[in-house]
This record gives C-alpha cells, sequence and structure tokens, in this order.
C-alpha cells in the first residue's frame, strides 16, 4: 500500500521533522514525494540496477540524496550527522524481482537496533507490516524474517516509552509525545472502515430483504400457472 502519506505529512507540520530516511529505494518514487514535503531526503538502495534507474529518473530533486550499499552500513555513516529527529520508512526487506537481498532478505531488526543508538526520538515506519505478523509467502526464507514480536520488541528497546500500532500494513513506532497524532489517524482510518463494512452490511442485508419479497410474488405466480396448465 505504501506510505501512509496523510499521517507522515501531519507528523511533519505537528513536530517539524526536517529529514525523511528511506531504505529500499525501489524505483524511487517515496523519495520523490518525500521530497515534497521534507527539507533532506536520503534514500538507500543496494540493488545497483535500481539505485542507478531511480537516481538518473529523479535527477532534477535536489534535496533527494541517492545512496548505494547495504542499508545498516549506511545508516551507520549518515545517522551521526543528523542532529534533529527523523522520519523513517523502512523497506529495505527482499521481496523478489530486482530487489536486493535473496540470500539476506530482511535486515530489519538491525535497522532498528543503529536507529536506537543513533536516533533514538525518532519516527519509525515499516512497510509490508503483514509479513511480520506471519510467515511470508515462499521463496522467502522463514528464518531470516523476524516476527511482530521481536519486531516491537527491537523497536521499544530505545526508550521503553514509545507507541506503536499496526494499521494498513505498516507498522509505525513513534515517540509518546506524537500518540495522539497518531492514535487519532488510526481512529480515523477504523472508522471509515467501520462505516464501509455496516454500509455493505446493509446493503446485503437489503439484497436479502428484496430477494424475500420476490420469492413471496413468485410463489403465487407459480401456482397459477400450475393451476392453468392444469386447467388446459
Amino acid at each position: 500500500m505504501g506510505p501512509p502519506t496523510n499521517l507522515i505529512s501531519q507528523l511533519n507540520r505537528d513536530f517539524g521533522i526536517k529529514t525523511f530516511v528511506e531504505t529500499g529505494t525501489y524505483y524511487g518514487h517515496t523519495a520523490k514525494w518525500a521530497a515534497s514535503i521534507f527539507q533532506e531526503v536520503l534514500t538507500i538502495e543496494y540493488s545497483r540496477e535500481l539505485f542507478e534507474h531511480a537516481k538518473g529518473e529523479h535527477k532534477d530533486s535536489e534535496n533527494i540524496k541517492f545512496l548505494f550499499g547495504d542499508s545498516r552500513t549506511v545508516l551507520n555513516e549518515v545517522l551521526p550527522n543528523i542532529s534533529s529527529p527523523v522520519l523513517f520508512w523502512l523497506d529495505a526487506h527482499w521481496s523478489g524481482g530486482k530487489t536486493y537481498g535473496a540470500s539476506d532478505q530482511c535486515p530489519l531488526i538491525d535497522e532498528i537496533e543503529i536507529i536506537n543508538q543513533l536516533q533514538p526520538e525518532s519516527f519509525i515506519f515499516i512497510d509490508d507490516a503483514r509479513l511480520f505478523m506471519s510467515p511470508p509467502q515462499a521463496p522467502h526464507k522463514i528464518d531470516q524474517w523476524p516476527d511482530i514480536f521481536s519486531t516491537l520488541s527491537a523497536l521499544d528497546v530505545a526508550s521503553g516509552q514509545r507507541y506503536s500500532v499496526i494499521i494498513e500494513d505498516v507498522i509505525i513506532s513513534v515517540p509518546q509525545y506524537a500518540k495522539q497524532t497518531v492514535a487519532k489517524y488510526c481512529q480515523g482510518v477504523n472508522t471509515k472502515i467501520w462505516a464501509e463494512y455496516s454500509y455493505q452490511d446493509k446493503l446485503s442485508n437489503s439484497r436479502k430483504a428484496l430477494q424475500l419479497i420476490l420469492e413471496d410474488i413468485k410463489q403465487p405466480i407459480r401456482s397459477l400457472k400450475s393451476k392453468w396448465a392444469k386447467a388446459r
């Protein structure tokens, strides 16, 4: 589904977050979007083909820095130079195709540990929550993927006071002072989903009622047809 852009934009406005760091550039579309609201965007890609493509495609975006390499190595290099809170979009895990990591599929826990050490008050968004809530689909190697308990535990090590939720296929973990913003967003999403579900449920019930009415109408018609047939 990609990043929850409305929530990220709200956090950016509420807390003045200046830097967006992405692991797993892919084609650079998320970085391009982030560049429209953040002062600085750093995006890291370990597939040489994807890195060159994204860098060339978005070469005119002056506030995006395209960085090639292992996300763990690059994070260790760049984060000490950032003094203010960062919003992270972690999406460097392997997903087949041209993406890097068939033999090293999920650096997520290492990434979180580096962030905890170097940027403990930052905002962390992790894509593809479903792959951590239960084992990922084949041919992913189950033993290379952390489960949801391990992931949430790693997120909470930084200060023990983070607010973490899972919504729209994204794991979100923010400092406690941002809890209200995230909680209100989640409530809005869930309220909309519930309203749509209720509407579909009512629509389904209406269709069932209509079918019963039609059946009640058809029944005497069938009886009349049967009588007419016998009368002939």
